[in-house]
């Protein structure tokens, strides 16, 4: 329930900030979705935040972890077919990485990485580079 708890006000976090670095001609969604993916055909997958302008989008997934547990496992284990469905879309996807828990996963870390368009820590200054990404991918 903690890990919970602080996932969510991170992602709270960062949405304020990025909303904030980007301006409102940028529609971010917590819990957001980017047209045409989808898991199986069926299902919109859900991206922690999506982030959207000028119709193109850029879905975000943070994952915060003061201990080892699944949230790191699982993220990584969608990485590759998250990257391929987003890019194959041309939009693109970034992951916000934290916590102690993260880093004592580098297998899972390393994954997520792999299959990132852009990776950064969590603080104002690694969501700087965040936004500067955001903003030269999608306008």
């Amino acid at each position: 329930a903690q890990a919970n708890g602080l996932g969510n006000a991170a992602q709270v976090y960062a949405e304020r900030y990025l909303q904030k670095e980007l301006g409102a001609d940028y529609v971010i969604k917590s819990n957001g979705h980017i047209p045409g993916i989808s898991h199986n055909n069926r299902t919109e997958t859900t991206f922690d935040l999506s982030i959207e302008h000028g119709g193109k989008y850029v879905g975000i997934e943070i994952s915060f972890q003061v201990t080892t547990n699944s949230t790191i496992k699982r993220k990584a284990g969608q990485a590759r077919a998250r990257y391929e469905a987003v890019n194959r879309a041309g939009h693109y996807i970034a992951y916000i990485i934290d916590g102690a828990g993260n880093f004592q996963r580098t297998s899972a870390l390393t994954t997520i990485c792999q299959y990132s368009h852009c990776t950064v820590a969590y603080t104002d200054s690694e969501f700087d580079i965040l936004a500067k990404f955001i903003q030269e991918k999608i306008g």
